[in-house]
């Protein structure tokens, strides 16, 4: 038992004399935890919708729905679902019908619009059965009204043609026609009658039909395949992390830095190699990866399959340069996996596995602020939109742009540690 102590004593003296192991151990954790307790305490999705001249009552039921309503022009709403602005467009087919234009990628988002559609269309409907049955009964309260008013009009003229008929002669009664005597003998009642009523229920409902198309994508994607962008990002980025930061750390254990360093190679020279070795590895990674992907598991892609291996190269090559700028500020393997929870966790959180649309926008800011939420942004639009390089050229230059900018902070981190002179 002493020496099991003993063991433990040793064990708990590295930690408290490893300051910044013993730091990452708690604020790592209380990091992703707070912005776990952020993502998932954000309110729930409300589609944002484009609407083409609606009739006026459905405008107004979409509006006091939980959406994001705007009422646009025809290119407007074209442009809006073209950028991925909107999850839907609402426009009448004719004069009955309506159509839903979903964007099509995000089958969530799509059901959320059409839940919104259905929720209004309830709304109006019973909003129009109540005034259709207010309708029926001030008609019918009319008819009778009138079948009354002609009721009191006939006895009052029964009245006079009797009084006028008592002043005759007897001889001038019996010349009266039969036929006077039973018009003052019928009944008012069959004068007005509710079967008369005529109502059309199409003037109270708008919209009668509502049909559903895709601008991308169609009715049998489901949400895994909008998330299989990002996992595809996500494994990429996350895996090669661990395997380029591990790899330097060991270098530098085993005394392999040290000799490097002692030949006339220069330090970016060096992380230049690594960077192109784990480049090399990383490509036949992403090979592997999107077979598997796209030929077995089946995600769809849409668009050009080199793209998409470009954006995936790009991603592994940004994780890559980043962990080799990480293992240079770690001192030990156990450091790499506590960094990777404030470099690599975030990110994964903020890159599109979780709706940012009602998160804060100083939240919403910093996922611009990761090179994985660029990387998802490309492979979802070439995968799931068909989007070219023209499209993507501004996410994949900002892939590169994190590139260069790690590989020089490693490089500059690289040749000040060691350049520090040996402590005696």
């Amino acid at each position: 038992m002493r020496r099991t102590l003993a063991v433990s004593r040793r064990i708990l003296s590295q930690f408290a004399h490893d300051k910044r192991t013993l730091a990452l151990l708690f604020v790592a954790p209380i990091v992703v935890l707070w912005l776990l307790s952020v993502l998932l305490g954000t309110d729930a999705y409300g589609p944002r919708l484009a609407t083409v001249s609606l009739p006026a009552d459905f405008q107004t039921a979409l509006e006091q729905q939980d959406a994001r309503v705007s009422d646009v022009s025809e290119q407007e709403a074209e442009d809006l679902l073209r950028n991925n602005e909107v999850a839907a467009v609402l426009r009448m087919a004719d004069d009955s019908t309506l159509e839903v234009w979903a964007e099509g990628s995000d089958s969530t988002k799509t059901q959320a619009a059409v839940a919104v559609v259905s929720a209004a269309l309830n709304d109006l409907q019973k909003d129009a059965s109540e005034r259709m049955e207010a309708d029926i009964a001030d008609k019918k309260a009319e008819i009778e009204q009138a079948q009354e008013d002609a009721k009191a009009a006939q006895e009052e003229m029964k009245a006079s043609i009797e009084q006028i008929m008592l002043a005759l002669p007897d001889a001038a009664k019996a010349s009266l026609p039969s036929s006077l005597q039973d018009a003052l003998d019928a009944s008012s009642d069959g004068a007005l009658s509710v079967d008369d009523l005529s109502i059309d229920p199409a003037s109270y409902l708008p919209v009668q039909d509502v049909e559903v198309e895709y601008f991308h994508g169609n009715e049998d994607w489901k949400m895994f395949d909008f998330y299989g962008p990002v996992f595809i990002a996500i494994f990429l980025f996350a895996f090669t992390f661990i395997t380029s930061g591990m790899s330097l750390v060991n270098e530098r254990s085993a005394g392999t830095m040290t000799r490097f360093l002692a030949t006339p190679i220069k330090p970016a020279e060096i992380l230049g190699g690594y960077a192109i070795g784990f480049g090399t590895l990383s490509l036949v990674q992403t090979a592997v990866i999107l077979v598997v992907a796209l030929g077995f598991i089946g995600f769809p892609n849409e668009g050009n399959l080199a793209l998409v291996v470009f954006a995936a190269v790009s991603m592994a090559i940004a994780s890559v340069t980043l962990g080799l700028l990480v293992s240079g500020l770690a001192s030990t393997a156990f450091q790499v996996i506590q960094l990777m929870l404030l470099f690599v966790v975030p990110q994964i959180l903020l890159s599109g596995l979780f709706d940012l649309s009602g998160a804060p926008g100083w939240l919403q800011a910093l996922g611009q602020c990761f090179p994985v939420t660029y990387g998802v942004d490309a492979l979802r639009a070439v995968m799931l939109r068909g989007a070219g390089l023209a499209d993507v050229g501004f996410d994949l230059a900002m892939v590169w742009g994190f590139i260069v900018l790690f590989f020089v902070l490693a490089a500059l981190g690289f040749r000040k540690k060691h350049a520090k002179p040996m402590r005696g």
